[in-house]
């Protein structure tokens, strides 16, 4: 009877213990791979917290929080996605918790937000991708007005899906005008639904050349696909991806735990060694091969994420009326 008294004891405190666990929701577009690996080892340091993760691309993403934004309010604690321009947004509406990590010293400044409500967490750039078997290096086109020649054998993402390549478009039209997409389209470029289904038709010989976020290709490579990057020599676009907190959070200090690690340099670390991503922290080694983040900083547009975010509809309804 003692025995089975202690037995009983026990298993109460477990069950205590389990459901003592702090639950945040997280709300990505954050490739699920790396995502997953960044839970898990947060998880791992932090076994109190439990941290759920909803992860699609970033205008699915963006859809499921306006949605509950217009229903009752968002069930989301952090939010973790491609670009700037959507955070000044959310920001704009009141939706986010102004957070400084202690992380934030260790980031530059280009990569936060002047008044606190979100920061950067990875670096990416939309870049000439090519398939090694189809084209040599030297036949790479090295600038953005080059790739007119190669629409017929190369294929970009969408900017209705995709947030990335939504400041690609942006940029593109700001340094060349509508007339650069239409003369794509009349090259016969082909239009995908994700960076992830580009890559893999750039590896597999559909297509010569894809304009793309560099990692998709980085991570292709290190699996043995016969693909690489080319950034161009001027007018890269350089993209970095916010995370930030949803003011509505019941468990803020849990919330300020996970974007306290996704800075650190351990959290950084998972993101080039699982996503072959660029990171924001100077002590994090790069990807092998990446240009130095001052280098690609130097060749970047600058890109206006206030302009981006008053026309990023407008771009979105022109990209589909030329490409319908």
């Amino acid at each position: 009877m003692r025995r089975f008294l202690i037995v009983l004891i026990l298993m109460v405190l477990l069950i205590g213990v389990v459901y003592s666990k702090t639950q945040i929701t997280l709300y990505t577009s954050v490739p699920k791979d790396i995502v997953t690996e960044v839970v898990k080892s947060f998880q791992e340091k932090n076994p109190d917290i439990e941290v759920i993760f909803w992860r699609s691309g970033t205008s699915k993403v963006m859809a499921k929080i306006l949605a509950e934004m217009k229903t009752g309010g968002l069930k989301a604690d952090v939010i973790w996605t491609a670009e700037p321009s959507y955070f000044l947004w959310l920001k704009e509406k009141g939706v986010l918790m102004k957070y400084v990590s202690p992380e934030a010293k260790n980031i530059p400044d280009i990569f936060k937000d002047k008044d606190g409500y979100f920061i950067g967490t990875r670096v990416m750039s939309i870049i000439i991708a090519y398939n090694t078997d189809l084209m040599k290096k030297e036949q790479v086109p090295r600038r953005w007005e080059d790739i007119l020649k190669y629409a017929a054998d190369a294929a970009t993402t969408s900017p209705l899906y995709s947030g990335s390549n939504l400041v690609w478009v942006y940029t593109m039209v700001k340094l060349y005008g509508w007339d650069f997409f239409e003369k794509l389209r009349d090259g016969g470029i082909s239009i995908l639904s994700s960076n992830t289904t580009t890559g893999k038709e750039l590896a597999n010989g559909s297509y010569k050349l894809a304009f793309i976020l560099d990692y998709t290709v980085r991570k292709l490579k290190v699996k043995g696909s016969h693909v690489d990057v080319m950034y161009p020599e001027e007018n890269n676009v350089l993209i970095w991806s916010p995370i930030a907190i949803v003011n509505t959070t019941q468990n803020p200090e849990a919330a300020k735990k996970f974007v306290d690690f996704v800075l650190s340099k351990e959290g950084q670390k998972i993101l080039v060694n699982y996503g072959q991503l660029i990171p924001v922290r100077g002590d994090v080694q790069m990807p092998v091969g990446v240009p130095s983040l001052d280098e690609l900083l130097k060749r970047s547009y600058k890109i206006d994420w206030n302009d981006l975010k008053k026309k990023s509809d407008e771009i979105k309804d022109t990209f589909a009326d030329i490409f319908e």
